[in-house]
C-alpha cells in the first residue's frame, strides 16, 4: 500500500510539473519589422515539450543531439535498478513468507544462516531502494521535458563571442559640493557588450 501511495504521489507531482511547464508562455520576444515575412520559422517551446513525452524527441527538435544518449543512459540505469531491487524484494519476500507460514528455517539454501528478522529487513531495504529508483526514473523523465522546453525558449538566444563583460579600474576627478573643488575618485568600471 505504501508503494502505491508513493507512486501516486510521484505521478501527481509529475503531472503538476508538466502542467506548469507546458502552461508557461513564451517569454522571448522578437522585434520584427512591420512588413510581413513569409519564410519566418518559429521554434515553439510548447512543441518541444510535447515532443519530449517521447524521451529525446524534444532534444532532436532543438537540435541538441548530444543530450539523447545521456537521457537514455539515465532512464536505462534507473530502469535497471528498479528491476534489480524489485527482484531482490521479491526474493526476500518469498523467503520470509515461507518461514512464517511453514514454520521452517529456510526456503532458499543460501539464506539459511540469516535470521528471519534480518530477511524482513533485507526485503524492506530492497523495496525502499526500488522506490528510490522509481523516483529517479520519474525525475529523469521530467528533466528531459524541462530541458527540451528551456532549450526551445533559448533557441534564438545570441551566444556569440561578441558578448563579454570587462572590469577595469577607473580614476576620475569628482567635484566636491562643499567647496567646489575637484577630488580624485577611484572606482571600478563594468562594461557589458
Amino acid at each position: 500500500m505504501k508503494t502505491m501511495k508513493t507512486i501516486l504521489f510521484i505521478l501527481v507531482v509529475f503531472i503538476v510539473l508538466m502542467h506548469k511547464t507546458i502552461a508557461q508562455s513564451d517569454s522571448t520576444t522578437l522585434n520584427l519589422p512591420k512588413t510581413p515575412i513569409t519564410n519566418l520559422k518559429t521554434h515553439s517551446p510548447k512543441t518541444a515539450s510535447y515532443l519530449s513525452i517521447i524521451p529525446g524527441a524534444g532534444q532532436v527538435y532543438n537540435k541538441k543531439y548530444w543530450k539523447i544518449p545521456i537521457i537514455y543512459a539515465g532512464l536505462g540505469t534507473a530502469s535497471y535498478f528498479i528491476y534489480y531491487y524489485h527482484s531482490k524484494s521479491k526474493y526476500y519476500t518469498e523467503e520470509y513468507v515461507y518461514r512464517i507460514n511453514n514454520n521452517a528455517s529456510f526456503y532458499f539454501p543460501e539464506l539459511e544462516p540469516i535470521r528471519t528478522e534480518n530477511v524482513l529487513g533485507y526485503r524492506n531495504t530492497a523495496r525502499s531502494r526500488m522506490e528510490i529508483s522509481i523516483a529517479a526514473l520519474a525525475i529523469i523523465y521530467a528533466l528531459n521535458i524541462i530541458d527540451a522546453t528551456v532549450d526551445a525558449h533559448l533557441y534564438y538566444f545570441d551566444i556569440s563571442d561578441d558578448l563579454s563583460l570587462s572590469l577595469k579600474p577607473d580614476f576620475q576627478m569628482v567635484q566636491v559640493f562643499n567647496n567646489f573643488s575637484l577630488a580624485p575618485s577611484i572606482g571600478l568600471k563594468i562594461k557589458l557588450k
